[in-house]
């Protein structure tokens, strides 16, 4: 294999999971001898393990353009894979060859169909080995459900995959959960590659605090501000908590304040101010990643009142992050950060039902049991980074698409007889 292209219109701010899951990508490749080339959006602001991190995407995957509650699902599919097709169209198709290989670690069906139109614009013997990872049941989310003619989604996945397919039959289809990689295969009719999520962070965070004994324990919250990461849940589990002995204090990043009222937020962030004092601090926006992890270094718990509508396939990368680093984490029932935690056998407490009471009582229950939780998530935080790691991803992936094949091989490979 000749060169790795990362292409992540994800990556542009100056830290966070984005970055981490690519710095890990790239760090492994460069320890294989792989030459890589990194392209994220327009005015990012960051390099990548002293990679600098080439501008192409104009917009954030999650960008929609549509106009007709009826008919969204097909304007956004067309439009905005129309935008990355154009984006795309703006490299030098010269530059690939078959023995290349093109990874994208963040795609929906609005960019996936737009791979493959660009694909074929590569003579097909020069046409580089694709991987996709699709992280994001994005019709499932739960602001989807309530729209008209939501199934369309799912159709287009199927098809933009199928056609992809047809014109690199070297392609293939990922996920980072056992839950999406089932998902998928049933939306696409296509063999689904199930891919590590790899967001260690203990050499980041290496050196956890010892705390003072006069201090209370500190709760963390942090990442997106979403419902599905149950943000609307935070104010009413600390009442709850405020009449544990001792009270715990609660650090909660609020990193995109400017959407929460579009998102029925602005109402809990605003009891969260209210409750700022002592036992409650709060931190506003981004954070460069030294304070981003310093956030989680600094925690005794890491709560994570996910919605199990959507984490209950998709991965979480705070998640792999506190446990890769032996943190204690709460978890909402039927997500996949709770069935990671029970199989791997981990410092995680589960709660009995998602909602507020019940995730306080889990972090009562974490607290009361913290020395011992904390012993059992270092020790199982070994095996889990040997698992969620770059190496296990490359592997995979080289194993599953060797360079070079011929067509007619290559499908063979993809379809075994």
């Amino acid at each position: 294999m000749r060169t790795v292209y990362l292409f992540d219109p994800q990556l542009q701010g100056a830290g966070g999971h984005y970055l981490n899951h690519d710095a890990q990508l790239v760090r492994e490749l460069v320890r294989r001898n792989l030459p890589v080339k990194l392209y994220g959006r327009v005015g990012c602001t960051v390099s990548c393990e002293g990679l600098p991190v080439e501008p192409l995407f104009q917009k954030d995957i999650f960008t929609e353009v549509a106009v007709d509650a009826q008919v969204w699902a097909i304007e956004n599919f067309h439009l905005v894979n129309e935008g990355f097709f154009a984006d795309l169209n703006r490299l030098p198709l010269e530059q690939f060859t078959a023995d290349d290989l093109l990874y994208f670690p963040n795609l929906l069906q609005n960019q996936l169909y737009a791979v493959a139109r660009w694909l074929s614009r590569i003579p097909a013997e020069r046409r580089p080995a694709v991987g996709i990872m699709l992280r994001y049941l994005n019709h499932a989310m739960d602001y989807v459900q309530a729209r008209a003619n939501k199934e369309l989604i799912a159709l287009y996945y199927r098809y933009a995959a199928q056609r992809l397919l047809a014109v690199q039959p070297r392609s293939r289809i990922c996920a980072d959960t056992r839950e999406l990689a089932q998902a998928y295969t049933e939306i696409t009719g296509l063999p689904v590659l199930e891919l590590p999520n790899p967001m260690d962070v203990s050499l980041l965070i290496a050196e956890t605090p010892v705390r003072e004994g006069r201090l209370a324990p500190l709760v963390v919250y942090q990442g997106h501000t979403s419902p599905l990461r149950g943000f609307h849940f935070l104010p009413e589990v600390i009442e709850r908590c405020a009449q544990l002995h001792p009270r715990p204090r609660f650090l909660i990043q609020i990193q995109n304040l400017e959407n929460t009222p579009k998102m029925g937020l602005a109402d809990f962030v605003q009891r969260l101010e209210r409750m700022q004092g002592p036992h409650v601090e709060l931190v506003y926006g981004p954070l460069e990643m030294a304070a981003y992890y310093d956030m989680l270094r600094r925690a005794d718990v890491v709560l994570l009142p996910y919605s199990p509508s959507f984490y209950g396939h998709g991965s979480s990368g705070v998640f792999t992050e506190a446990a890769s680093v032996g943190k204690v984490v709460v978890v909402s029932p039927g997500t996949v950060p709770a069935r990671q935690g029970r199989e791997g056998d981990l410092g995680v407490v589960a709660a009995q039902t998602w909602e507020p009471a019940a995730m306080a009582e889990a972090v009562a229950q974490a607290l009361q049991q913290l020395p011992a939780l904390q012993a059992k998530a270092q020790a199982g935080a070994p095996a889990y980074r040997a698992e969620q790691c770059a190496a296990v991803l490359w592997d995979r992936v080289f194993a599953e698409l060797p360079a070079g094949e011929s067509p007619r091989r290559a499908l063979l490979h993809a379809f075994p007889l």
